[in-house]
């Protein structure tokens, strides 16, 4: 209620506008003299009693149209009638024209005396039930996820609690799931928010089809559902299954097919001293080693879990004090032209030495740093000091090689590639012709407006473009022949077993006779030995790389290898 100098408070209002505010407020409000008789009454008065105001002002007072017998009042701001206030603040009966009942709050305060001294009070009343209907509402809103009308996070972590507590009494149990639909983002992407928006409500209603009455299923996250099932052993096995399946059916919209495929991650109460934190906590770890799986797995949290994914947290940790403390360094890899034993290109490889740990294998920072979003800083330094000691090299020697750098897929997607090329090339004063980016070919299909624009602007600069470890993503001639690329690099995988596997000998010669059809070199990854280096030699392959004719150099050893040839330039 507001208290009795706030008029005096807003007495700067022009009296048409206090008018217009008392007039459009969505509560009964009238002011009345201190017999309790109506000087002023609002709309919604109006309509909360029956009454016009006509028939109210100056005719009746407040204390006939409500019914304080049997009121509630709050004792600190009800004063009697007998000693001449008529303040009031609780709840009481309004009687209605139609003479019906209605149950409401009403508050009467005085706002000070008329010039004359006269007493005048205001009052607010309103509908209780229509109160209520409100609070319902608004809890309902605060309460639900607006997309999929189901339980958002506030709600889903009380009945969490609940579930703790019922199944810690009766000795229950239960199991939390985390549903992530693994290709919603790129839905969203491809079709726009509406699209993401409808694949997530047909998702919710699937999977409220396979739910029991007393499971609560959940919409967290945008992307995310969680499911607290009454089911353990193999009932949650089977649930897990009649889930996936569910989400396996295809919708179609748009007249384009939507994968609803998930990934999901769970855990089993009861777990001794586990709240509804840590259950939330380790069944996300779970969805990390499901999603790390592939697309549309299943893990269940187990302790070597928790484990791991703590080491994953401080590996992360130190990585970034790696990056900032000078821990981080370059090697490369010879490329030879089979042709001629020429050093041809040197592809930049990341190291990490820790001053305690040691070194630390790229197979094992490298998938952290591309979860926690590491990457784009790592790549981005990669780039800087390859063209830093590139630059370096160059005024040492004269025959110097094509320094190449691996772009990753978060890169292209999220960093200005392009810029971040060209500074580096600026700042150290090298020209583009000495330096090639190796992107994966599932870039070129995950992200291809993106990729294609920024590759044929580096393209434009007069830097190199090859596919990296080509054969293993999605293979296809249609970006081969659209794409500025200069080379093909044919993974490992391919070249270790083309001597004792036909197949893999099939795949060799028919990627390097469609590169050079296509007026692309080749170069093989992984040549381990002289019958593999000779065979792709007869077979016309450009390049090859592998420890058969180098392990990765460090900048000086690299040097040491182009030194004799110094004074060759025929060949630069």
């Amino acid at each position: 209620m507001m208290p009795s100098n706030a008029m005096a408070d807003a007495a700067w209002l022009d009296p048409h506008d206090a008018l217009a505010a008392v007039e459009g407020a969505p509560y009964g409000m009238f002011v009345c003299d201190a017999s309790g008789t109506f000087e002023l009454v609002n709309a919604a008065y109006e309509q909360l009693t029956g009454y016009s105001r006509e028939a109210l002002i100056g005719h009746r007072t407040f204390k006939s149209l409500h019914d304080l017998t049997n009121a509630i009042p709050q004792p600190s701001r009800a004063e009697t009638t007998a000693a001449g206030n008529i303040e009031f603040d609780g709840e009481c009966v309004c009687l209605h024209r139609s003479r019906t009942r209605v149950p409401v709050h009403l508050a009467v305060s005085r706002i000070g005396a008329t010039a004359h001294g006269t007493q005048r009070y205001v009052g607010i009343a309103f509908d209780l039930k229509q109160h209520a209907q409100y609070q319902a509402r608004l809890w309902y809103v605060t309460h639900h996820d607006h997309v999929t009308r189901l339980p958002n996070q506030t709600l889903l972590s009380e009945r969490l609690e609940l579930a703790i507590s019922r199944c810690t009494r009766h000795g229950d149990g239960f199991t939390l799931l985390i549903i992530e639909l693994d290709q919603l983002r790129k839905v969203g992407n491809a079709l726009g928010q509406p699209a993401a928006e409808l694949a997530l409500q047909i998702a919710a209603e699937r999977l409220r089809g396979v739910i029991g009455p007393d499971d609560t299923i959940a919409c967290v996250g945008g992307t995310q559902f969680v499911l607290v099932a009454q089911a353990t052993g193999a009932q949650t096995s089977a649930l897990v299954e009649l889930i996936r399946a569910r989400l396996a059916e295809w919708p179609e919209f748009t007249q384009m097919p939507v994968s609803l495929a998930a990934s999901i991650g769970g855990v089993s109460f009861p777990e001794h001293g586990a709240t509804a934190g840590l259950l939330m906590r380790r069944a996300n770890v779970a969805l990390a080693e499901a999603k790390r799986a592939g697309s549309g797995n299943s893990r269940f949290f187990c302790p070597a879990m928790e484990a791991e994914s703590t080491r994953q947290l401080e590996l992360e940790t130190l990585l970034r004090g790696a990056i900032d403390n000078r821990q981080l360094h370059l090697v490369y890899q010879p490329q030879i032209t089979l042709a001629t034993g020429e050093l041809a290109l040197a592809e930049t490889l990341l190291r990490w030495r820790h001053p305690t740990r040691g070194a630390i294998s790229p197979a094992e920072f490298i998938p952290v740093a591309e979860k926690s979003g590491l990457i784009d800083q790592l790549g981005e330094w990669v780039i800087r000091n390859a063209c830093r000691e590139a630059s370096q090299l160059l005024r040492r020697v004269r025959n110097m090689p094509r320094i190449s750098v691996n772009v990753s897929p978060q890169q292209l997607q999220r960093q200005d590639v392009l810029g971040i090329v060209t500074r580096a090339l600026e700042d150290n004063a090298l020209e583009a012709r000495y330096l090639e980016v190796e992107i994966t070919e599932g870039v070129l299909l995950e992200h291809t407006d993106t990729a294609l624009e920024t590759i044929q602007a580096l393209r434009r600069l007069g830097v190199e473009i090859a596919v990296d470890d080509f054969g293993t993503g999605y293979s296809s001639l249609a970006y081969l022949t659209r794409l500025p690329v200069d080379r093909l690099k044919i993974d490992q995988s391919f070249i270790r077993r083309m001597l004792s596997d036909p197949q893999c000998h099939a795949i060799v010669e028919a990627v390097i006779a469609m590169a050079h059809a296509l007026k692309l070199r080749v170069t093989a990854e992984g040549v381990e030995s002289a019958a593999h280096a000779a065979r792709l030699t007869e077979l016309g392959c450009d390049e090859a790389q592998g420890f058969w004719f180098s392990r990765p150099l460090g900048q000086q050893g690299l040097y040491n290898v182009l030194r004799p040839f110094d004074g060759d330039t025929s060949s630069r």
